[in-house]
């Protein structure tokens, strides 16, 4: 087979899904993907792992890249009989695998009648009048701009660009909603707690629930001109959302985090959050504040582009600004906000203090009557709990901790929602998570950060942001400085309001995100 004739097959393959299995039975997948870097996705199997198209033949290789399938190919591409191909399982001679290809828009034979191109001109425009990834088939009349949402949580960091590219005419919005995933495997229910306050907000959406291929195939047939998801984490979210699916577009990154200043990589006592390779694909990182000289430092001797970045304020923290205060729970106390990180292991970024605390936080709830006290799990807590080894914490004994918290008189749990209108309706703050740390001194709130001595490295930005909370490594020391705040002034006001002041200085940073969309696209 000539190089110009495996690259005509490598595409076709690459740019169509496919069922697979044994000749005459029911397939063991119809989703199939074969990647364009030769790997088998969307199906797992042993001897399904990766593809090669060589010697006339397209093959199925195990994870040793030896060869387990074979399916001759034809010498003349029209003689594929139903998008069918038969391949021999070297394994078992006896079994005979079928690969049928999905969602063809038309024919070979179609594709055939009343062309003058060569067979192989032929395939590629049966590839790419599927996937129009790099050329335009027809002229917008507006910039087209497509959200990728998994969490209400983290909404406030983009719901100001979502409603004010829903209200402006030069724009068109959709937005994808779809359950979060964990490790890019467990699945977490997230999907109808999205669609019920994206609706509460007026905002119309797509739920994708499965068929997330199928729903991506869709959006690239849309054409959107700018694309942003929710988080940079690929294991949020389902593989055909992954950055390396989406870059066909112009992606947009908003941090829900507002900063990624505060620590390090995790694990890591130097560089930079920003050169995680999610920022490799993206056309525009819309940040908080202007790089630091270390924060440019470590992109320069990353691969990660410095022209990406744009500092515009923050959605969020403006949002967390103006939050308005409510409190769920119907107590007459002090109230005491106390938010618990999912990074409880010692594998990660070791934030999360949850199984050294909880029986102690119970009592002294229990015992100060004059206090009511909320707590917040991460979202992602209860999953770390469930999915990995936490000593001293069973998932049944977290299930009982939040009922009996609950049940206090003035204890309660609050959970699948925004936290920022409870902090704000909040006296003080107890936190061990490290984006709490500075975000709530956005509300200007006394903050006693709870820290593991084991916890990733703050960087030196992280270090002066970390001067506008009280730092205790003790639960003890941390309840009495609570005790102590309640009853007098914050003298840490005055390093929240120098931390905070460039975060909350433009009032609207979407009007200067959806003008940098507009100058992109000459308008």
């Amino acid at each position: 087979m000539d190089k110009q004739k495996q690259n005509t097959w490598e595409g076709y393959f690459a740019q169509r899904w496919f069922e697979f299995g044994k000749k005459g039975e029911e397939p063991y997948t119809r989703r199939m993907i074969l990647t364009s870097d030769g790997q088998v996705d969307n199906y797992t199997s042993v001897n399904e792992r990766y593809w090669q198209v060589t010697d006339d033949e397209l093959q199925f290789l195990n994870g040793d890249h030896q060869v387990t399938t074979r399916f001759p190919l034809p010498a003349d591409p029209l003689a594929i009989d139903k998008f069918t191909l038969i391949g021999d399982f070297v394994l078992d001679p006896s079994i005979h695998h079928q690969l049928v290809a999905r969602h063809m828009p038309e024919s070979l034979h179609e594709l055939n009648d009343g062309m003058r191109q060569d067979l192989d001109d032929h395939f590629l425009q049966a590839a790419s009048s599927t996937y129009p990834l790099d050329r335009k088939i027809k002229t917008h009349s507006h910039i087209r701009v497509a959200f990728i949402i998994n969490c209400v949580e983290t909404l406030p960091a983009l719901l100001p660009l979502i409603k004010a590219v829903k209200d402006d005419n030069m724009f068109e919005l959709k937005v994808i909603a779809v359950d979060r995933f964990y490790e890019s495997v467990n699945v977490l229910p997230t999907l109808a707690n999205v669609t019920k306050f994206l609706d509460k907000q007026g905002v119309p959406c797509i739920p994708v629930d499965g068929n997330y291929e199928v729903a991506l195939l869709k959006l690239k047939l849309w054409q959107a001109d700018f694309l942003i998801r929710q988080s940079e984490w690929d294991e949020d979210f389902p593989e055909a959302f992954h950055a390396d699916h989406l870059d066909w577009a112009r992606l947009i990154h908003i941090p829900y985090t507002i900063t990624e200043k505060m620590i390090h990589p995790a694990n890591q006592k130097e560089g930079s959050l920003l050169t995680n390779d999610y920022y490799l694909h993206v056309w525009r990182y819309f940040a908080a504040d202007p790089l630091s000289p270390n924060e440019k430092q470590a992109v320069d001797t990353s691969f990660v582009s410095q022209d990406i970045f744009q500092p515009v304020g923050s959605m969020k923290a403006k949002m967390i600004e103006h939050a308005t205060p409510h409190w769920p729970i119907h107590h007459g106390g002090k109230r005491v906000l106390w938010t618990a990180h999912h990074t409880i292991t010692k594998n990660w970024f070791n934030f999360g203090t949850f199984p050294e605390i909880y029986r102690a936080m119970y009592t002294w709830t229990k015992t100060h009557q004059e206090l009511s006290v909320l707590f917040n799990p991460h979202p992602l807590l209860r999953e770390i709990i469930s999915t990995e080894e936490v000593p001293g914490l069973t998932l049944q004994q977290y299930d009982d901790f939040l009922k009996q918290f609950d049940e206090l008189p003035n204890g309660g749990v609050l959970q699948h929602t925004s936290q920022y209108g409870a902090s704000a309706a909040s006296d003080i703050i107890l936190t061990d998570g490290a984006s709490a740390f500075y975000e709530m001194q956005i509300q200007r709130k006394p903050i006693v950060a709870l820290l593991r001595k084991d916890h990733t490295a703050f960087t030196a930005e992280g270090k002066q942001i970390l001067e506008g909370v009280h730092v205790q490594t003790d639960i003890s020391a941390a309840q009495r400085d609570i005790l102590r705040l309640l009853h007098e002034p914050d003298s840490k006001l005055d390093k929240q309001i120098a931390n905070t002041k460039a975060w909350l200085a433009n009032d609207h940073p979407e009007y200067a995100i959806m003008q940098a969309m507009r100058g992109e696209m000459g308008l």
